[in-house]
């Protein structure tokens, strides 16, 4: 069984030295197959950021570690850009049920440097496991 390919991109901003997380609407399950980061404005200094797949607000989540819920880790050296198109990751929402299932992934991301910073995050995701 194949599917159509999934692709998004969410552009927020981000307070340097502060945890800032990023609601992504996406499938709700599926296979991250790239990403890309990019900052759009101010000082390029680098950034520190992690893909979940819980906001972990409500238990039975908000009892455990967020490690428990942790896909990714990205790393933004200080340049604009940064980004990996040859990955095969499953995920799964951790807030939806089976029959309310919830279509989001969350981004913390933490810019170093001092100052806001505007970034593009884009994600592709396939439905089923690639071949």
């Amino acid at each position: 069984m194949t599917g159509t390919i999934w692709s998004g991109e969410t552009a927020f901003t981000a307070t340097s030295g502060a945890e800032t997380v990023v609601r992504l609407n996406v499938p709700y399950r599926g296979y991250i197959r790239g990403y890309s980061l990019t900052q759009t404005s101010g000082t390029n200094a680098g950034a520190a950021a992690a893909l979940y797949t819980s906001k972990q607000d409500t238990a039975p989540n908000s009892e455990l570690p967020a490690e428990a819920f942790h896909v990714l880790d990205i790393t933004l050296p200080a340049v604009a850009k940064v980004d990996n198109h040859d990955l095969e990751i499953a995920y799964v929402n951790r807030d939806g049920t089976p029959t309310l299932p919830q279509r989001y992934l969350y981004l913390k991301i933490t810019p170093a440097g001092t100052g806001a910073k505007s970034f593009v995050f884009a994600l592709t995701v396939a439905p089923t496991m690639p071949r």
